[in-house]
């Protein structure tokens, strides 16, 4: 969603008097002592936790072969290598069973088009890991082509901290003297060859309570970076500051400095070579970046200036040249409208590749520079699914890399030329990973409480004979979509067993745009669970499935979610799988990166949010849940080596219930992957078959 533990710290807003009375008078929490993340007590009983988990699903028939095929759809040589062109190479990382580590490494375009590319490996990190004698997870890079240098991040077990070496592309090796940064919640770009805007820990005063950094360096090479120049300083209860630069070949240095005051309110300030940054007139909830000669923007609500109101939802462009100007030319790309999501944006030669779904349906659009203003050219697009567009050479061409999927049609990548679509100049295509023979992709509606009708899309048979063990998906938060993507896992793991798997598209999501969002945000939070409910209760309806053999999953907010939703509504559910999730929401300020989401949940500090929170939070509820209640059978997955969201929400979530005599909880703790888990093949693929066996044993009873 940081690394100081923040228990003590955080003490400060009791002293000062910010938080009401009740706060100070509430019970003790029984369970705090689950907080420790390597205490030697909660280690023990986290084993015990896991154990029993183990016990439970490796007793389910097809457990191992859910693994093993989980690892070999991972690990296939069939699977797409997605590239990004920097200069006049494609790079890709890969990871594969027996390179859990992975590599980094690079090709030519004319290479890349064949069925099997040569590639040129830059970095082992296998061979890293193994020299260093430590879990090494590659998290990405950031080339500058003209010098062949690259930015190397690596985290240390795939947690949010990541370290920053120089890496030489043509010795393929980091640079002894190059730039090089400690461990810390940061971020960094180029800023021509010799410099960097970094923003990172350095030293007291400079994180903040989110635990991101504060300050904002320019950083040139040979010079130490605790003497390098605050060009942005934030504020210690602001989120973070961090820099975009600006992309692309033979431009000069160029970056948008970020202050990230809340989760969904920045200040933006422009700089341009050694001129100093200046603040852009913006709204504070737009989000904003550089395109080549442009200023994007796109607006989470209406704004008004220079005599024009824009829509919420829009996309817009400024020409850099008139970005701090007292009047500018704002082009339009995407008109803001109700069920319209902007996806991506990406510049090539003579305008910008558009992708957006109206009404969950995705569409295509090349915005071409016409004089003095843009002129729409619809592209092909498919019907149902997904788009994902990419620059290719945006300084000499119109070409562009598009990635095209759905529900049960597995991933296609072009490289297309906006000037010629129906001719694409390469492409490859993923293989089926499960038999979609029989499978139908449907959309349905729900009626939520206050009458908001919510889509949700269901995959399963075609025909059946009656209801059928059925898994319900959600996450409803943060302005994030729930993607009709390629459903290889689930595919792999539950619909070749027969089971029907749905995406609720859920407020509190940006399937529909940015009022969607705020409908499920904050103090209106309740209307998610309301929609996921009214999802699962039609699912019954239709006859798709009962509650008995009705599971629903989610992770991280999607965590919090089925969680709320089964302490409110136990009997609508036959089994529930919670990830990595939030669960208690009274105490989330003061656990790792909690302070940063306030904007998205409240702030238990203040009265009025506190009563909110209250009302859904999972933990507190469970708490104050009568001994006998019923809840049904729950799996609850943490991760010790989450620096973001505190592993402490689940131990406490499966802490409680045991207490109160609901057998039926279990945890399963990994020890390493990070927030996403997704670093090791081996350990992802014992998750998922950890889950979908978890959920057969409930469901198919």
């Amino acid at each position: 969603m940081t690394q100081l533990k923040r228990r003590d710290l955080l003490l400060w807003p009791l002293a000062a008097g910010l938080l009401p009375p009740a706060w100070a008078q509430d019970a003790p929490d029984p369970n705090d002592w689950l907080e420790g993340v390597q205490d030697g007590k909660a280690l023990g009983w986290v084993h015990d936790r896991n154990a029993e988990a183990m016990a439970l699903v490796s007793g389910e028939p097809d457990f191992a072969r859910r693994r093993k095929e989980t690892l070999a759809a991972l690990s296939s040589s069939s699977n797409i290598q997605f590239v990004s062109r920097q200069g006049e190479h494609l790079y890709n990382f890969f990871r594969s069973a027996s390179r859990p580590h992975g590599g980094w490494r690079r090709t030519t375009l004319q290479e890349y088009a064949k069925e099997r590319p040569s590639w040129e490996t830059l970095l082992n990190v296998d061979h890293l890991a193994r020299d260093e004698a430590r879990n090494i997870v590659f998290t990405g890079a950031d080339v500058h082509a003209a010098s062949q240098r690259a930015l190397v991040f690596l985290s240390a077990g795939g947690e949010d901290k990541v370290e920053l070496r120089e890496f030489d592309l043509q010795q393929r090796a980091f640079l002894p003297q190059g730039f090089r940064t400690p461990t810390a919640k940061q971020s960094a770009a180029w800023y021509g060859p010799d410099e960097l805007l970094v923003a990172t820990e350095a030293g007291p005063g400079s994180v903040t309570t989110s635990g991101y950094a504060m300050e904002l360096r320019r950083w040139k090479r040979g010079t130490d970076l605790l003497s390098a120049p605050v060009v942005l300083r934030g504020q210690p209860d602001d989120v973070q500051v961090y820099p975009i630069s600006r992309r692309g070949e033979g431009l000069p240095p160029a970056a948008l400095l970020h202050r990230r005051i809340r989760f969904f309110e920045s200040e933006q300030h422009l700089m341009l070579g050694d001129a100093a940054p200046v603040r852009v007139d913006l709204p504070p909830d737009a989000n904003a970046w550089l395109e080549g000669e442009w200023l994007m923007v796109s607006l989470r609500n209406a704004w008004t200036t220079g005599g024009r109101t824009y829509a919420a939802g829009g996309m817009l462009a400024i020409p850099l040249a008139q970005a701090t100007a007292p009047q500018r030319d704002i082009h339009v790309l995407v008109e803001g409208r109700d069920r319209v999501k902007v996806r991506r944006v990406e510049r090539v030669k003579d305008g910008f590749i558009v992708a957006f779904t109206d009404n969950l349906k995705p569409q295509l659009v090349f915005q071409r520079r016409e004089g003095a203003g843009f002129r729409a050219q619809p592209l092909p697009a498919p019907e149902h699914g997904i788009l994902y567009v990419q620059p290719d050479r945006p300084t000499q061409d119109n070409r562009f890399w598009l990635t095209t999927q759905g529900p049960i049609s597995p991933q296609v990548l072009q490289l297309v030329d906006a000037d010629a679509p129906g001719t694409p100049v390469l492409a490859k295509s993923q293989p089926h990973f499960f038999d979609a023979s029989g499978l139908v992709v449907r959309q349905f509606e729900a009626r939520s409480r206050d009458g908001t009708m919510v889509p949700y899309t269901v995959v399963g048979p075609a025909t059946t004979s009656g209801p059928l063990p059925t898994l319900l998906y959600g996450y409803g938060g943060f302005g994030l979509t729930v993607d009709l993507e390629y459903q290889r896992l689930p595919g792999i793991n539950w619909l070749q067993y027969g089971g029907v798997m749905v995406l609720s598209h859920i407020r509190g999501g940006g399937d529909f745009g940015q009022a969607w969002h705020q409908a499920g945000r904050h103090l209106q939070r309740q209307a998610a669970f309301d929609d996921f409910i009214a999802v699962a209760e039609d699912l019954v309806k239709r006859g798709v499935t009962t509650s008995r053999q009705l599971g629903i999953y989610g992770a991280s907010n999607g965590g919090a979610l089925v969680s709320a939703v089964m302490v409110q509504r136990p009997e609508l559910f036959g089994a529930v799988v919670s990830r990595v999730p939030l669960t208690d929401m009274l105490g989330f300020t003061r656990l790792f990166a909690g302070p940063s989401w306030i904007d998205e949940y409240g702030d238990p500090a203040r009265p009025a949010d506190r009563a909110v929170l209250a009302r859904w939070s999972p933990y507190q509820n469970a708490m104050k849940a009568d001994a006998g209640k019923p809840y049904p059978p729950v799996l609850f997955i943490g991760n010790r080596n989450d620096d973001r969201v505190h592993p402490a929400h689940a131990r406490k979530m499966v802490a409680q219930l045991r207490t109160l005599g609901h057998g039926n909880s279990w945890l399963y703790e990994e020890a390493s992957g990070g927030h996403s888990g997704r670093t090791d093949p081996h350990i992802f693929a014992l998750r998922e078959a950890l889950i979908y066996s978890f959920l057969r044993l409930q469901l198919a009873r």
